[in-house]
C-alpha cells in the first residue's frame, strides 16, 4: 500500500552526517539526527559502523562531532548530557566515558592534536568570565538560570558594525568566540588571549602551534577574517594572511611538514584552496585559473536539499601532503576531487558524484567514507562505493514523481542553462497539470541531484516542479556567475526560459503556474511577479523586497555591501540599492501572494516581509495576501528550524498553491 507524502511526513526523516573513519579503516563513526516531536528539536545520535561485521550500533545519544584518537580504541565527541555541550572521551574497549571539558557555556567545536594528547576548542565567553578565571567552571542548572535572567536584563552595548548575525538569532550580548587548549592527561586548560573573536582552531602537526581565523578589523571590514598562528610555547601570535577573502566555515589545514597552511578563499564567486607559506606568508591558489574541465571551485554551495547535520571538513590532505582532496560541484553534481598541493595544477576527479555527495572523510591510510543522497532519498553512508545504511527506507512506501534533466540555450545565446523537471505523482496521459517554478537562494549556490522534501510534497499534491540554475549560480564556470549577473535581467530571463521550455513539453497548464523561492529565491519571486504575467499565484519565503531598507536592518546589509566608496553620498548609496527594487513594481502584482517569514531572520529581516504585506494591502486590497510569521525561527527555518515549524511552513506553501492553482484538471483534448 502506497502513501501520500504530506508536510507532516517530515517527522519521519533521519539525517545522516559527520562521517569519521578510524585510523585502521575498520570502523566508521557517524551522526544521525532525528526529530523529537514534543520539543521539535533534532537530537543527534552517534553511531559506529563496523566494516568487518556490518554491525551498526549506537554509541551515544545526544552526541556529535566524533573523532578517533590515534590508537583507534578511544574516541571523543561533544555531548550535552551534562547540561552544556562538552567534549567527552570514550574508551571503545571498556565502554567507559569521562568528561574532558567544563566550559561555562559549553564548546562549539574542537580539534585533537595529531598525537591525541591535547585538544583545542572554540567557545563563547564573556570577557569578565575569562578575566575572572571562571571560563572553565561549569554552571549548575540553578546558576545557569540566574545567569540567563541577569543577561536578559542587561543593556546591549554596541561599538562594532558586526554586532548581529542570523546565526546568532540577533544581537550579541557581550560574548564572543574564544579559543583554548586542554591537556588530556592533566585536564589543565587555558584560554588563548588573542584579543579578538577567534574561530575554527587547528593544531600544527607537532602540536606546538594553533592556527585559527581571527577578526582583527573594525567597522566596514569587521566581517573579514585573517589566518592567525599562535605559538603555544612562546605565546606569540602572528597574522599569516592579508586581505584573502577567506571562507570562515572550515579549519585551516597544515601541510605534514608544518611549513604551510591551506585555507579556502574566494576568487570572485568561486572558492579556491590557497597554500600559504609560513616562511614568507605568500599565498598561492592551487587551482589553475584556466582549468574548468572537472570543477569550478571548492565546496560549491548546494541549496534546497533535505539535510540537518554538519561535517568535519570539506577538504583533506593526503598523508604525504602531495594532494588536497575536496568536495566540488559541477553541473548539479557534487563530487570528490583532488589537486596537487605544491603548485597550481589541474583538478582530478576521484569519486564522481552521480548524485549528491554531502560529506566525506579520509584517514591516514587513504580510506574514504562519504554520505551521499540522490533525487529519491536523503544521504546515507557509503564506503568504497558500497551503501552501508538505510535510515530512510520508509520513503519507499511513498510514490515519487519522475524527474527529467534538460539543457537549453539562453535567449541571448551566451549560456547553456540546466534545469530539473519533476512530474506530478500519478500523472495521467492527456491531462494538463499545474506547476510551480522554484528559485534557489544564494544567489551563488546551485541545485543538485539531491532530495528536497518541498518538491516531493508539491509533486505528491499533483504539481509539476521546475527548478534550475540561472546565471549567477555556481557550478557552470566563472563566467556564468561573474559580474553580479544574478541581479541583472539575464537571471530573470533564464528562469522564464526554463519555464517556457518545461511548458512546451505538453503536460503543464500555462495558466496555472505558481512561483516560489527563499532568500535570493524570494527576491526573484517578487521580481518575477512584479515584472511578468506568467504566474497565477506566488509564495515568497524569507524574501528581500527592498534592498534599500535592508541596509542596517539585517546582516546581509553589511555582508553584501562592503565598504561604501568615499565618492558616494549616503543618499547616492541608498538610491543605488533602491534602483529596480521589487517593491517599486508592487502596482503590477495582481495575483494571490503568501509571505512566509521568520521573525528572528537577521539575513532578510522580517521588516522585508512586512513591507511587502503592507504595500499589497494598501495597493491591492482585493487581492488575496497573507503574511505568516514564525516567532522563534531565523533564516534557516526550512533546514534547521523546529520540526513543527518546518511542517507548518511546508503546509502553508502547499495549501496556498492548492487553493489558487488546483482547479479541475484540464484535458489536452
Amino acid at each position: 500500500m502506497t502513501k501520500e507524502f504530506m508536510p507532516d511526513t517530515l517527522k519521519c526523516f533521519r539525517y545522516v552526517s559527520w562521517p569519521m573513519l578510524s585510523p585502521d579503516g575498520a570502523r566508521i563513526a557517524y551522526v544521525v539526527k532525528e526529530a523529537d516531536e514534543e520539543s521539535g528539536l533534532f537530537i543527534p545520535q552517534l553511531r559506529l559502523y563496523d566494516l568487518s561485521s556490518d554491525a551498526d550500533t549506537v554509541l551515544a545519544e545526544d552526541a556529535r562531532m566524533p573523532y578517533f584518537l590515534p590508537d583507534g580504541n578511544r574516541m571523543t565527541w561533544i555531548s550535552g548530557q551534562s547540561g552544556e555541550d562538552q567534549v567527552w572521551l570514550h574508551d571503545l574497549t571498556t565502554g567507559e566515558s569521562r568528561q574532558l571539558t567544563t566550559l561555562r557555556h559549553g564548546v562549539q567545536r574542537y580539534r585533537l592534536s595529531a598525537d591525541g594528547t591535547k585538544l583545542v576548542f572554540e567557545a563563547l565567553l564573556w570577557p569578565e568570565e575569562v578575566e575572572g578565571a571562571i571560563a572553565f567552571t561549569e554552571m549548575s542548572a540553578e546558576e545557569k538560570q540566574a545567569w540567563e535572567e541577569e543577561i536578559d536584563l542587561r543593556p546591549y552595548y554596541v561599538t562594532e558594525l558586526v554586532y548581529k548575525m542570523d546565526e546568532w538569532y540577533g544581537m550579541r550580548k557581550g560574548e564572543y568566540e574564544h579559543i583554548g587548549v586542554i591537556d588530556l592527561a592533566t585536564g589543565e586548560g587555558h584560554i588563548l588571549p588573542t584579543g579578538m573573536a577567534s574561530i575554527y582552531p587547528a593544531f600544527s602537526p607537532d602540536g606546538s602551534s594553533v592556527a585559527f581565523y581571527g577578526y582583527p578589523y573594525h567597522n566596514a571590514y569587521g566581517y573579514a577574517v585573517e589566518l592567525q598562528l599562535w605559538n603555544l610555547e612562546t605565546g606569540e601570535m602572528t597574522q599569516i594572511s592579508e586581505g584573502l577573502s577567506i571562507a570562515k566555515d572550515h579549519c585551516p589545514i597544515f601541510t605534514p611538514d608544518g611549513q604551510a597552511i591551506i585555507t579556502m578563499a574566494y576568487q570572485g564567486s568561486v572558492l579556491a584552496p590557497y597554500r600559504i607559506s609560513l616562511a614568507d606568508r605568500k599565498a598561492e591558489s592551487l587551482l589553475n585559473a584556466d582549468d574548468e574541465a572537472v570543477t569550478h571551485g571548492v565546496h560549491l554551495l548546494v541549496t534546497s536539499r533535505t539535510e540537518n547535520g554538519e561535517g568535519d571538513a570539506y577538504a583533506y590532505l593526503s598523508e604525504d601532503g602531495e594532494w588536497l582532496y575536496f568536495l566540488a560541484g559541477r553541473h548539479a553534481r557534487s563530487s570528490i576531487c583532488r589537486v596537487p598541493v605544491k603548485e597550481a595544477g589541474c583538478v582530478e576527479m576521484v569519486l564522481p558524484g552521480d548524485t549528491d555527495i554531502q560529506y566525506f572523510c579520509r584517514n591516514g591510510r587513504g580510506d574514504m567514507a562519504y554520505a551521499m543522497g540522490d533525487l529519491r532519498t536523503p544521504p546515507e553512508m557509503y564506503f568504497c562505493g558500497k551503501r552501508l545504511t538505510d535510515h530512510n527506507a520508509w520513503l519507499r512506501e511513498y510514490p515519487q514523481g519522475e524527474v527529467e534533466e534538460h539543457w537549453i540555450r539562453s535567449r541571448d545565446g551566451k549560456a547553456e542553462l540546466h534545469y530539473f523537471l519533476m512530474h506530478p505523482v500519478g500523472q495521467e496521459h492527456g491531462v494538463k497539470y499545474p506547476a510551480v517554478l522554484d528559485v534557489h537562494g544564494g544567489p551563488t549556490c546551485m541545485y543538485s541531484a539531491a532530495y528536497w522534501h518541498e518538491f516531493h510534497a508539491l509533486s505528491a499534491r499533483g504539481f509539476a516542479v521546475i527548478y534550475g540554475d540561472p546565471r549567477g549560480s555556481v557550478g557552470y564556470g566563472k563566467d556564468f556567475c561573474a559580474g553580479g549577473v544574478c541581479w541583472m535581467p539575464e537571471a530573470m530571463n533564464d528562469l522564464e526560459d526554463m519555464l517556457a521550455d518545461a511548458i512546451s513539453r505538453g503536460f503543464i497548464d500555462e495558466k496555472r503556474v505558481g512561483v516560489t523561492g527563499g532568500s535570493y529565491g524570494g527576491y526573484m519571486t517578487n521580481k518575477l511577479i512584479g515584472r511578468t504575467k506568467h504566474f497565477a499565484a506566488a509564495v515568497t519565503q524569507r524574501s528581500l523586497i527592498n534592498p534599500a531598507t535592508s541596509y542596517g536592518t539585517g546582516d546581509i546589509g553589511f555582508i553584501s555591501a562592503g565598504k561604501i566608496p568615499p565618492r558616494f553620498r549616503m543618499l547616492d548609496y541608498l538610491e543605488d540599492r533602491a534602483r529596480g527594487n521589487p517593491i517599486t513594481y508592487i502596482d503590477n502584482i495582481d495575483i494571490p501572494v503568501l509571505i512566509l517569514h521568520a521573525f528572528k531572520d537577521y539575513r532578510c529581516s522580517f521588516e522585508q516581509g512586512e513591507q511587502f504585506f503592507i504595500a499589497m494591502k494598501e495597493r491591492h486590497p482585493d487581492v488575496p495576501v497573507r503574511l505568516v510569521m514564525f516567532p522563534e525561527e531565523n533564516h534557516a527555518l526550512t533546514r534547521t528550524g523546529k520540526l513543527h515549524n518546518q511542517i507548518r511552513h511546508l503546509q502553508e506553501l502547499v495549501d496556498w498553491f492548492d487553493q489558487y492553482l488546483r482547479k479541475e484538471e484540464a484535458s489536452d483534448e
